[in-house]
């Protein structure tokens, strides 16, 4: 696709990373340079491509993990072809399959971790089946090399008014700054924190965590204030919801995050999609706060640079998707960085479904 003309204003702070080169600056614009779409049909090794609910670059080359629950869990290698003007082709290089012992796993974020030349992968596990969450490690072939320990809180729990949600846990992953550390985020607030989103004005607190890789330990966890979801279904009263699919650090304690939502019944997909700019430097550390539904704490300021809507018209049949991952992507040859986005079709599961990659440039 051509490039458009939306520029959309990004008040924050970037820090350079191996991958890029963006100087300090509080005046940063984005602007959209275009979209590819993977053909629902796909296959590599006679296995379907979907479900793509992150992305990471790493080493020239893109990382999406699938969040499709059946074997082989999996992620795929791919290159991007796209410059200042056009994203001209997606190539899938290769299937790469994950080795994992856990009884129920539902992958949802996967990073590069440039320290030891790993993967770091998050799973939902299945409230309703009594799996909890997990974080894990893998090495570039997708070989085990452990878990990174849950903290109780995100653990399954038998208290119909404690702990987390079905479909609502580990979706957000990024790495800190300071190697020994990454970044986690559920994507509803957990049972003794807040209710789940709903169409009303309320109180949705989720929390934001930075884990010790080697010990699992919380060092310091934030609240991020999920809204309300925007629009009811068609008919009214059916399925929506509205949650927190995945995080990009900038600097520490300042992020990008995408807020989703989605309601049924929509010719053009029912997804409401925002990336905020979240800054987490005054928030309140709630590391030992057990419960939030009464607690006193400062959440997180988030500001909203991207309302995905402005952009619907340039999009594949108009469908602005499930997008669920976000990494920053390569240079171009300007200098400038980019954002790269990533849809989850569900395999179809709510038509119209799109798998997207969506490339934004990075202006300085």
């Amino acid at each position: 696709m051509k490039p458009s003309g939306i520029i959309l204003s990004l008040a924050l702070i970037l820090f350079s990373c191996k991958t890029a080169n963006i100087a300090t600056s509080n005046s940063i614009k984005l602007r959209y340079i275009g979209e590819q779409v993977i053909s629902e049909n796909t296959k590599i090794d006679s296995v379907l491509v979907g479900g793509l609910s992150s992305i990471d670059y790493a080493n020239g080359h893109y990382y999406v993990i699938s969040d499709d629950k059946n074997i082989p869990i999996r992620f795929y290698e791919l290159d991007l072809d796209y410059d200042q003007n056009t994203f001209k082709s997606v190539k899938i290089n290769k299937q790469i399959t994950i080795t994992s012992n856990e009884k129920e796993v539902d992958p949802e974020s996967l990073r590069f971790d440039k320290n030891d030349n790993t993967f770091i992968w998050t799973s939902e596990g299945s409230i309703r089946h009594n799996v909890s969450p997990g974080i894990f490690k893998i090495d570039q072939y997708g070989e085990s090399l452990g878990a990174i320990a849950t903290q109780k809180q995100f653990q399954v729990s038998t208290s119909k008014v404690k702990g987390p949600r079905q479909n609502g846990t580990f979706e957000c992953l990024t790495m800190a700054k300071d190697p020994k550390y990454i970044w986690v985020g559920m994507e509803l607030p957990l049972r003794e924190d807040g209710d789940a989103p709903s169409l009303q004005k309320g109180n949705y607190p989720v929390r934001i965590s930075k884990i010790d890789k080697k010990t699992g330990a919380v060092v310091f966890q934030f609240v991020y204030k999920l809204g309300a979801i925007p629009k009811d279904s068609k008919p009214a009263g059916k399925f929506s919801v509205n949650g927190t699919p995945e995080i990009l650090a900038l600097g520490n304690k300042q992020f990008l995050l995408i807020e989703r939502a989605y309601a049924s019944g929509y010719e053009d997909g029912g997804n409401t999609v925002y990336l905020y700019h979240v800054d987490a430097s005054q928030a309140t550390d709630i590391k030992n706060i057990s419960a939030l539904r009464n607690a006193d704490y400062q959440a997180a300021k988030k500001t909203l640079v991207l309302d995905f809507e402005s952009i619907r018209s340039k999009l594949t049949n108009g469908i602005v998707d499930n997008i669920e991952g976000i990494t920053f992507g390569k240079p171009l040859a300007n200098g400038n960085q980019t954002l790269v986005f990533v849809s989850d079709d569900n395999f179809k599961k709510f038509s119209p479904q799109l798998t997207q990659l969506i490339v934004f440039e990075v202006l300085k």
